[in-house]
């Protein structure tokens, strides 16, 4: 059969979907689809009507079947990314969603107001890209707080990095906190922003010889204090008591606090992305009653006095 033939299925079709057939409209997209394959439209139709139907994952094919046909179909871009969200297809969802926004900039409101796309747009998804581009494939774990399960954070983990033998955990979740304008008393030390401005958005990273859950609970427990205290994680500053009150042993006894310092050890340019808004990273150093101690008997200093020591900052194992 002709595709004039095809045509007149789809316009059938799109009469019975403007009425709400979504059935009756699906049959006539398909066998439109079907007679005349190359049918970009009835394709994309088809997965529309299945859509509303609650078939995602048939959607999702009828919607890739439209956009190998015609890839500059911003409708079908827009449905395949939402039935791909819909299926847990991640990956494919967001590539579909950033091809739809660069043909149609104005929908990213539109996109905002759908959950299974809203995720898309948050700035962890853009640290996400980042960390992945710096760092190379890695894996995530999920984990959510104990008092609120509504509250989560994922962390990463690479092998190998920032050296052989070693990894490195990273948060990503944390970065979609927006911080308030830092004041003239607590503006950040390192360049992070000018009394008054903006902070950047911010991920926690870690390296490690020890490669276990407990390093990824130190990082997700950081998280949630900071979120609950709104306190920034400028580096330089030490957080009392967040491997201690995980009650890990001897870690938890031995290296109780944090300090945050600057992740000079993976030689990364930094801010990760320039935004807006900008995103870094902040290091997370388990450290010991002793050199919290030392750190608040010379905070400048404290930097320079691990160094001198030649104490290895990512040895857990240390006795601090």
């Amino acid at each position: 059969m002709s595709q004039a033939a095809a045509d007149a299925l789809v316009e059938e079709g799109n009469d019975l979907f403007r009425k709400e057939q979504f059935v009756e409209a699906a049959a006539r997209y398909e066998r439109a689809g079907t007679i005349f394959p190359q049918h970009a439209v009835a394709w994309k139709g088809l997965g529309h009507a299945l859509l509303c139907l609650g078939r995602p994952h048939d959607a999702a094919r009828a919607f890739d079947r439209a956009i190998g046909i015609r890839p500059g179909s911003a409708t079908a871009l827009w449905g395949g990314a939402v039935a791909h969200a819909e299926i847990g297809n991640k990956v494919v969802a967001q590539s579909y969603l950033k091809r739809t926004l660069a043909l149609q900039p104005t929908w990213v409101d539109m996109a905002r107001n759908i959950p299974q796309l809203a995720a898309f747009l948050q700035v962890s998804t853009r640290a996400s890209d980042a960390l992945h581009r710096v760092l190379g494939a890695f894996s995530t774990r999920t984990y959510r707080h104990a008092g609120d399960d509504k509250l989560s954070v994922e962390v990463g983990r690479i092998a190998n990095q920032p050296a052989f033998g070693k990894w490195t955990f990273v948060t990503i979740g944390l970065s979609n906190r927006d911080w308030s304008p830092a004041s003239s008393k607590s503006a950040p030390s390192n360049g992070a922003g000018a009394p008054g401005a903006h902070r950047p958005r911010i991920e926690l990273v870690m390296a490690t010889t020890v490669d276990g859950d407990v390093c990824g609970q130190v990082l997700a427990n950081l998280a949630f204090h900071l979120g609950a205290t709104s306190f920034f994680p400028e580096p330089g500053v030490m957080v009392r008591d967040v491997v201690g009150s995980l009650a890990e042993g001897d870690l938890s006894a031995r290296l109780p606090h944090v300090y945050i310092t600057v992740p000079r050890v993976w030689k990364l340019e930094l801010p990760l992305d320039l935004g807006p808004p900008p995103i870094t990273l902040a290091q997370v150093v388990p450290v010991s009653e002793s050199e919290y101690a030392l750190w608040r008997a010379d905070v400048a200093g404290f930097d320079g006095a691990l160094a001198k020591k030649r104490i290895d900052l990512a040895d857990l194992r240390r006795p601090g």
